[in-house]
């Protein structure tokens, strides 16, 4: 097993000299720390959004001319065009909320920018308003154009232009126009991004054990013309093998410890199809003892290890963006990278999503799109969980068909039940929709986490952020391979108050479904 850590880059290093952050308890944490100052407001930022539709609680409102929101309960979900139009993402309740809170992902964030800076009807980009035709009373084709909308692949170009034909609007902005404006309005030096109180558990000497999960979602070498899925689990004679790499650490005062069972390690293979490729854990290199790495080796490291060894994490430090692709050695290589890290007080999770190019060596001009969580357990054979336990509201989409199928999932204690509307052929609705299945056979369909936790109704963050490949075999027994990539990122105190996203992919790389779900509030 080798031990993978990136090294911190430009303003980031710079402000580990801050001292910061308030701190929050959970159930599973085994420090006793002071729970978080309450946040009553907050601010969207991408620059200033103004009429952004938000849902807090029981208040349904616009972000103002600032770009803020108030909170009325602990979580807050983001739309455009109301909650029948693009549910943006579901995020913890803190001061700043940027794309990269609120989408979730490296390309799913920066293509929100795109859309935002692109139908801003501002004579400039200093603040962004979205469009009357969208946040006053929208039609119901502005509405389902909006709903139809997906931030992932390539696809997404094409998924706005009936949108921006609506709109009237300019030609859609650039990914790079976007990353440099997020790059000056996120600046850290200029936006303190929450409280500065010190994270006492993520702390050199806490005794602390952290749980870091990390996986590639994207990759794309020099030769390539377009991003390849990154497949984590294949199912094999009905088996899943692969997943997601997995870390525990304890930071105690002497030593910087990585826990038996910890394991980093890859193996990648080109799939057959062009438009994936397999990366997943090597089990032999699982670790069958504790490695002690010396303190004076993890404080040259990145975030949020060099913060651990100061003692001085707190989550303004935590919380901060760089997306000017700073050059650093990387090992054996240079590479330029850009990233966002976000700490979340409620969840106390810790996730950074990446982009990175590789500059020389074997792996020159491969760009790589990554995320990973760091959260703290109570003990290094404990796991936190999300429980989907109770209703939950789905929409699906399908690429080039109009209609949205929304339905209810009702989890119970033993049962599913499914109520609403689904696609039938390509692109027509029913309202038939109205079964009872069991977890074990809702699992075989394709959320296949069910079942493999000790409570069945129940996921691990690294289940929730897995993409699959699995055989829908036919009626008649013949194969039908999918890929369906998994996103979740978590919110509220119970972890179950954020947004999953499911794409369902062909074989041949085809985006063919997407079901975004979200958990219903209960009062």
């Amino acid at each position: 097993m080798q031990f993978k850590l990136s090294l911190l880059t430009g303003s980031l290093l710079a402000a580990l000299a801050l001292t910061g952050c308030d701190s929050d308890s959970s159930s599973d944490s085994n420090t006793n720390i002071k729970p978080p100052v309450t946040i009553t407001k907050g601010q969207f930022i991408d620059a200033k959004v103004q009429g952004l539709d938000y849902v807090s609680g029981k208040e349904i409102s616009q972000t103002d001319a600032e770009g803020n929101y108030t909170l009325g309960a602990d979580t807050i979900s983001f739309y455009l065009g109301g909650t029948d139009g693009l549910l943006i993402g579901s995020i913890s309740g803190r001061t700043i909320a940027t794309p990269f809170e609120a989408a979730g992902t490296y390309e799913r964030s920066i293509n929100l920018a795109r859309l935002l800076l692109t139908i801003n009807e501002h004579n400039d980009d200093s603040t962004i308003i979205i469009p009357s035709l969208i946040k006053d009373t929208p039609s119901t084709e502005i509405k389902t154009a909006l709903a139809t909308i997906t931030l992932d692949d390539g696809y997404f170009e094409k998924s706005v232009q009936t949108l921006l034909a609506l709109l009237d609007s300019k030609a859609l902005v650039t990914a790079t126009d976007a990353q440099k404006h997020m790059q000056v309005s996120l600046n850290p030096e200029q936006l303190q991004r929450g409280s500065e109180e010190v994270l006492t558990q993520l702390a050199k000497g806490s005794n602390q054990i952290i749980i870091h999960r990390s996986a590639n979602l994207r990759v794309k070498n020099s030769s390539d013309d377009t991003f390849k899925t990154v497949i984590h689990q294949d199912q094999q004679n009905g088996e899943y093998v692969g997943g997601l790499s997995l870390m525990n650490y304890q930071m105690t005062d002497k030593q910087f410890t990585i826990l038996s069972g910890s394991n980093d390690s890859t193996i990648e293979k080109t799939s057959t199809s062009p438009s994936f490729v397999y990366e997943m854990t090597n089990d032999a290199e699982t670790s069958s003892k504790n490695e002690m790495v010396p303190w004076s080796k993890i404080e040259t490291m990145g975030s949020p290890y060099a913060c651990m060894t100061a003692q001085n994490c707190s989550e303004n430090l935590l919380t901060q963006t760089n997306l000017a692709y700073i050059e650093r050695q990387d090992g054996d290589y240079k590479v330029k990278e850009s990233q966002s890290g976000s700490y979340d007080l409620i969840t106390e999770v810790y996730t950074q999503i990446r982009s990175k190019e590789y500059l020389d060596g074997n792996y020159a001009g491969r760009i790589s799109e990554s995320i990973e969580f760091f959260y703290p357990i109570s003990d290094a054979k404990t796991d936190r969980f999300v429980d989907f336990t109770g209703t939950w509201t789905a929409k699906e989409t399908r690429p080039g068909c109009d209609g949205v199928a929304t339905s209810t999932l009702t989890f119970g204690e033993n049962t599913i039940t499914l109520v609403g509307q689904e696609f039938t052929g390509t692109c027509d609705l029913t309202d038939d929709l109205n079964e009872t299945i069991t977890y074990n056979d809702y699992a075989k369909m394709d959320f296949w986490w069910f079942g493999t936790n000790e409570k069945v109704s129940t996921a691990t963050l690294d289940q929730l952020n897995t993409t699959v490949r699995w055989n829908d075999k036919a009626d008649n027994g013949s194969d039908r391979f999918k890929i369906n990539r998994f996103s979740y990122i978590p919110a509220g105190k119970a972890w179950d108050q954020g947004v999953l996203v499911r794409d369902t992919l062909a074989d041949t790389g085809d985006k063919t479904a997407t079901i975004t779900m979200k958990k219903s509030v209960t009062n």
